[in-house]
């Protein structure tokens, strides 16, 4: 779909690879874009009758509303519609945006409480997709990457931002990894760079590193924190030395894009996962393989990473499945889940608790689950709360909480300490006691489970529908087990107390 600007001099475009460009008409030369954000195609994009902002409607079920000046994203994603949004428009005054839908509504918007005048904000708030979240080697903190170019840093306890945002790259980064020494944080971006900062000051120390000459994808440390590995859709694998920011080699080239990098815990070897569908594992000094290259998958993999032993692998596919290998042969182990399919949409992330015993995956499906890694059961989950893709997930190096991020501009915080019980018995996840049907107890404490369902009904652990929440506060609901909660818009939560649950409403009654 095509949308003039008021006066005529810029054409918006909205297209099938996510993103919103805007032309000159009169030259065909694009003038400011791609704007980004969208995980689906974009089927819509209009000016405000101002001229001042763009808004966007995707197959991604959301709405953007750009800064048309500079591509910054200004509001959103905007979240409601059940169904991909067809057709987005301004009211003729610029205050309101109506937007329409397969899900059979048509929704409207309020933006007149937005002062485009104003510069958007620069202060310590997520503003969009959250694409990587890394724990520090101390679990205090944690360290997350944007859509709108920024890396954070977080007090894992309080929410708070401590260091950031630092900014220095030009568009989206999509990965970032703290370094086992604790002094430095990498990121690799959608402008092709890598970046080292100091973890403490948050000081770029040396500026883009530059080699790849596609998207980087992907960084991870070196166990002694002296090399970065990085991956990119150009399809190769890169070392860079840490204390001067220099290419040092090139590990592995031509695989059609690289989307995971990960070093085996004696530093010794790297295992990639690729576009192809295929798991290498090379030679950290050489770039020789060490194993045949594994395969199994059907479609990309997103994730890849090696067990605190270094004897298994667990990867993360667009086939939906979670699977553990035998690093040493490259045979498969175990499927995570029923019926070849682990999830129920592609697998973003996996990665091993530090014991490992358990293996996290974060999916676009919008949950968290947490497996058995000797028989690939699912001990816990799937977790609700995020409203859009799971982008990364990562135990905290005590593994007693489990991060997750997400495109939905959230970092949550579960806690983990309770789950190995639940795998050391083996016996069926414990997710608190329910509440038996026409039963009214009294809350006294918060259960040890909630989830959220596809219409919004908060659940407690046997089921019982608790209280309905509006879509736009879902993602910023705070509920067990999740321990902790960052947002754009800080977060809810829900009082339950002396509540009274169930049918007989008489109880409820206080004379």
């Amino acid at each position: 779909m095509l949308s003039y600007s008021p006066d005529g001099s810029r054409l918006a475009s909205a297209s099938d690879d996510r993103t919103v460009q805007v032309w000159d008409p009169q030259t065909g030369k694009i003038v400011l874009g791609p704007l980004t954000g969208h995980s689906d195609w974009v089927l819509s994009a209009t000016f405000s009758p101002n001229g001042t902002l763009i808004a966007s409607g995707s197959s991604d079920r959301t709405i953007r509303v750009y800064d048309s000046q500079t591509g910054q994203t200004a509001l959103g994603p905007l979240e409601g519609h059940t169904s991909l949004v067809n057709s987005v428009i301004f009211s003729p005054d610029s205050t309101r945006l109506y937007s329409c839908s397969d899900d059979g509504t048509v929704r409207i918007w309020n933006m007149q409480d937005f002062d485009s005048s104003k510069p958007l904000s620069s202060g310590p708030v997520a503003l969009t997709a959250i694409n990587s979240i890394r724990y520090s080697p101390s679990g205090l903190r944690a360290v997350s990457s944007s859509d709108d170019g920024s890396v954070d840093v977080w007090d894992v306890w309080t929410g708070g931002l401590v260091l950031g945002p630092m900014r220095g790259h030009e568009e989206s980064v999509l990965s970032v990894d703290y370094s086992p020494s604790d002094q430095y944080i990498a990121s690799g971006s959608n402008d092709h760079s890598l970046r080292i900062w100091d973890a403490n000051t948050g000081k770029d120390m040396h500026g883009p590193m530059k080699a790849h000459s596609n998207w980087v994808r992907c960084v991870r440390f070196s166990p002694d924190s002296s090399v970065v590995v990085s991956g990119s859709s150009d399809g190769t694998v890169r070392i860079w030395d840490v204390a001067t920011g220099q290419h040092v080699m090139q590990l592995l080239e031509g695989d059609h894009g690289i989307l995971s990098v990960g070093f085996s815990p004696d530093g010794h070897k790297v295992v990639c996962g690729t576009y192809s569908g295929k798991i290498h594992v090379v030679d950290r000094h050489t770039g020789n393989a060490v194993i045949e290259s594994i395969t199994g998958h059907r479609s990309w993999i997103r994730s890849a990473e090696f067990s605190p032993d270094g004897k298994r692998l667990v990867s993360g596919s667009e086939d939906k499945t979670v699977r553990i290998w035998d690093a040493q042969t490259g045979k498969q182990l175990v499927v995570c889940g029923d019926d070849d399919a682990s999830h129920s949409n592609d697998v973003n992330s996996v990665g091993f608790s530090p014991n490992g015993l358990f293996v996290a995956s974060g999916s676009d499906d919008h949950t968290v689950c947490v497996w058995d890694a000797r028989t690939g059961n699912l001990i816990l989950g799937p977790l609700t709360g995020h409203t859009n893709s799971v982008q990364c997930v990562q135990f905290s190096p005590d593994g007693t909480h489990l991060a997750s991020c997400s495109s939905d501009g959230a970092i949550r915080f579960w806690d983990a300490s309770s789950w190995e019980a639940n795998l050391q018995g083996d016996v069926e996840p414990s997710v608190g006691k329910g509440v038996a049907p026409g039963s009214s107890p009294s809350r006294e404490s918060e259960p040890d489970w909630w989830r959220v369902d596809q219409d919004g009904w908060v659940l407690d652990s046997g089921g019982q529908q608790l209280v309905w929440v509006p879509s736009e506060l879902r993602a910023s609901l705070k509920f067990p087990p999740t321990s902790s909660l960052i947002t754009g818009n800080g977060y809810y939560e829900l009082i339950v107390e002396g509540a009274k649950v169930g049918e007989s409403w008489a109880d409820c009654y206080q004379p």
